[in-house]
């Protein structure tokens, strides 16, 4: 009898083994989707909503100072290179705008944008908002959702 039971213990066994398999694993038909690319914008060392302010700031006292006109600049938006080393430059080189350079020379640098591991040049849209001539007060300012945009350039 204890013999009977080892061969049919053993037959199973050998049943089990011979058996395949089967394993429901979902294909992934494009990698593509697991090794993408990745940009990250870093802010200025004390953050983006502090950079705000600061930009805020500095049109009211330029415009306190009489050198930001609502005509030349209601809704205007300066266009900023953040550049591989982290400096701020004006993308339109020699355009000679003294508010936008004024500002941009008090700036310190910014860690860059990275790509793949790597640093990139990146945009920075900063612009001036319309409702700064009518005397509205910096907390609905910094409200607004294009004070500051950054974008990859390609």
């Amino acid at each position: 009898m204890f013999l009977i039971a080892i061969r049919l213990y053993c037959f199973f066994f050998a049943f089990l083994l011979s058996v395949p398999v089967v394993a429901q694993v979902s294909k992934i038909s494009d990698t593509s989707e697991i090794f993408r690319a990745v940009d990250i914008f870093l802010e200025p060392r004390d953050g983006m909503e502090n950079f705000k302010i600061r930009w805020l700031s500095y049109l009211k006292d330029t415009m306190d100072e009489g050198q930001l006109s609502k005509t030349l600049y209601a809704d205007h938006v300066f266009e900023v290179l953040v550049a591989k080393d982290g400096s701020l430059l004006d993308k339109e080189t020699g355009s000679g705008d003294k508010v936008l350079f004024n500002f941009l020379r008090k700036q310190k640098k910014w860690k860059p944008g990275i790509r793949s591991g790597r640093p990139i040049y990146y945009l920075l849209k900063l612009k001036v908002p319309k409702e700064l001539f009518d005397q509205v007060m910096n907390e609905e300012l910094l409200a607004c959702e294009d004070l500051v945009k950054q974008e990859l350039l390609k």
